[in-house]
């Protein structure tokens, strides 16, 4: 069963304009906001459901100072930052990372601030914070 929800994700924080590929305001790609209007229900949920990972994961960059990244892997959606070479997701609680092909690890973060969870990242790509 679906959840009532308002007609759209957008809280009139709009960053695709600016050139983001994934907004800072709703957390939705550019190409979900170009297409939702034609996205049958559905489609839409799916949406919906990534968001709250994605807008921890938009978190979780800003303390690397940059957006992240989104791809799509045979086990799902997978973000990225420039600086590191993992890609990472959250889960409710817990925090899944790996190496671009490589095996899946995960911890539980609950109770983490976003820039407790960058640190652990960066620790894990053997990256040292100045």
């Amino acid at each position: 069963m679906t959840k009532e929800r308002p007609d759209s994700p957008c809280i009139a924080v709009c960053s695709t304009a600016v050139g983001d590929d994934i907004c800072r305001g709703c957390a939705r790609s550019f190409d979900e906001i170009s297409n939702w209007c034609f996205m049958d229900a559905e489609e839409r949920e799916r949406v919906w459901l990534q968001l709250p990972s994605r807008q921890r994961g938009l978190k979780i960059a800003a303390v690397f100072a940059c957006l992240p990244e989104l791809h799509q892997g045979q086990d799902g959606e997978w973000m990225s930052v420039p600086c590191l070479p993992l890609w990472f997701r959250m889960e409710g609680d817990c925090l899944r990372w790996r190496a671009e092909a490589g095996t899946v690890c995960q911890r539980d973060c609950a109770g983490w601030s976003p820039a407790q969870v960058a640190a652990f990242l960066r620790e894990q790509a053997g990256i040292e914070h100045n």
